[in-house]
């Protein structure tokens, strides 16, 4: 029985590279057909033709579109630093006003005059007292030299005059000479004793055994003085030792501390010039109420609010007018966290009233807040846009609703292209395929300047008229 076997065959070498190049060549070819057509009109003709458009003037502006409010480029609500009753309220609510201009005030002010007149003495004495303290500083060094001679001089005295336990007041011969006498007179009384014992002689007691036992309690004593202290002159000997030494040492401190700050204590300029500080915070407190019994527009602009009428007591910061500068207003807006990167502080603003629709107020970003908001559920950044100055005239209203355009970046009258003639080179280059007059595209490098999602600014590298392909997109 005969078995059929299969054989696989290599493949030539030749046969390989000869299909490799022919693949390269209709590759070639696609790419020849796709891009190097004779004309336009053949391009139109050819159902995989590329689409052209022509380089042209125009403006590119990016911007944000978000929404707004008016408000006060400052509002301040004003009150009287102290109670009191209203004597007059010169404006109500929408008055005009100019800076400085006097608004409202208080009845009495004699008693905040007389607060004022007291702070001043008050200040003039603690500043007299300071400068006594710095013109008296040599005086006050000498008399701290004085007192830590005497100081020293006392601890001395206080020393040499200590008492201690086992001590004599006497010297030792005089302690003998007290110590014999009374041994002495002690053995004449025993020989009179034994005289008189048996025959009881009242005379003879009285005046001979009761003057020598006088005599002998007498030497006793003057022994007693001689051989010893008292522990009552110890304890107070030492106790004047011990506070001889304290004022020593505390006289030696208080010149070191004058020496060392040319004759001031330290803590006594401290204080010194604290009384100084606190009167002087004192007298401008009450300046500061005497002046603000006399409420003034600390700018121009109009009344908001007037919370009270001449007659009425008013407490201390109760704010009884509010002010608001109209005439330099801000609007406050909200863009959606997309077109965050659009906006940035100094960036341009186009504001547009609800109320107002045909007038576009210009303005500029001062402030965007740190943090996204939720609005409507909705991420949203939010900020100011300071309006230009202007006459805005009575026609803007705190409150008023706007939208509002942030403009991000402008080119206008420049050179653009469609956003598909782009082609991205890579390392910030850009370049566009340019039809020639022999009807083939070339590619051309060029530098763009603003672009969206639509358009780019060419700044250089095309002219305008010029014929560039956009691949298989058609654009306008």
């Amino acid at each position: 029985m005969e078995t059929n076997h299969s054989v696989r065959k290599t493949p030539n070498r030749k046969f390989i590279w000869i299909f490799l190049g022919l693949g390269v060549v209709l590759g070639l070819g696609a790419i020849f057909v796709f891009w190097y057509q004779p004309s336009r009109q053949a391009v139109a003709a050819t159902p995989t033709a590329y689409k052209t458009t022509v380089v042209r003037r125009g403006n590119i502006i990016l911007s944000a579109t978000g929404s707004g409010s008016l408000s006060a480029g400052q509002e301040i609500n004003l009150s009287f630093p102290v109670s009191g009753k209203v004597a007059s309220i010169t404006v109500q609510v929408g008055d005009r006003v100019s800076e400085g201009q006097v608004l409202a005030e208080l009845a009495d002010q004699a008693s905040l005059e007389a607060a004022v007149s007291s702070a001043k003495v008050d200040l003039m004495v603690a500043e007299q007292e300071l400068q006594d303290l710095q013109d008296n500083a040599q005086a006050a060094l000498a008399a701290a030299r004085q007192e830590l001679v005497s100081a020293q001089e006392a601890y001395d005295t206080a020393k040499n005059e200590a008492k201690q336990k086992g001590w004599r007041r006497c010297d030792e011969d005089t302690t003998k000479a007290y110590l014999g006498s009374y041994e002495k007179l002690t053995e004449r009384l025993d020989w009179y004793t034994r005289q008189y014992d048996g025959n009881f002689d009242p005379d003879y007691y009285l005046n001979v055994i009761e003057p020598l036992k006088n005599q002998i309690n007498t030497a006793y004593a003057n022994y007693l003085y001689c051989s010893t202290y008292t522990d009552a002159e110890i304890e107070s000997s030492q106790a004047t030792l011990a506070v001889a030494e304290a004022t020593l040492n505390q006289a030696k401190a208080k010149l070191q501390k004058l020496e060392a700050n040319q004759g001031i204590d330290p803590v006594e300029l401290a204080q010194a010039q604290n009384k100084v500080a606190t009167a002087k915070l004192a007298l401008e407190t009450a300046q500061k109420n005497l002046e603000g019994a006399v409420l003034r527009a600390p700018f121009a602009g109009v009344i908001m609010a007037v919370n009270g009428q001449a007659g009425d007591t008013v407490s201390a910061n109760s704010t009884l007018i509010t002010l608001a500068d109209l005439a330099h207003p801000i609007v406050n807006f909200s863009i959606d966290e997309t077109d965050m990167d659009k906006v940035v502080v100094g960036g341009t603003a186009e504001v547009t009233f609800d109320a107002i629709p045909d007038v576009i107020f210009n303005g500029t970003v001062s402030r965007l807040n740190p943090s996204l908001e939720t609005v409507s559920g909705y991420q949203v950044l939010t900020g100011v846009i300071k309006l230009d100055p202007g006459d805005h005239g009575n026609q803007l209203l705190e409150g008023l609703n706007a939208t509002v355009e942030i403009i991000a970046g402008k080119a206008e009258n420049v050179l653009i292209v469609p956003i598909e003639a782009l082609r991205d080179l890579g390392d910030g280059q850009y370049a566009v395929f340019v039809v020639g007059q022999d009807g083939k595209p070339r590619l051309k490098t060029v530098e763009i300047g603003l672009k969206d999602s639509s358009f780019v600014e060419i700044k250089n590298g095309l002219q305008q008229g010029e014929v560039v392909t956009t691949g298989n997109v058609e654009t306008q």
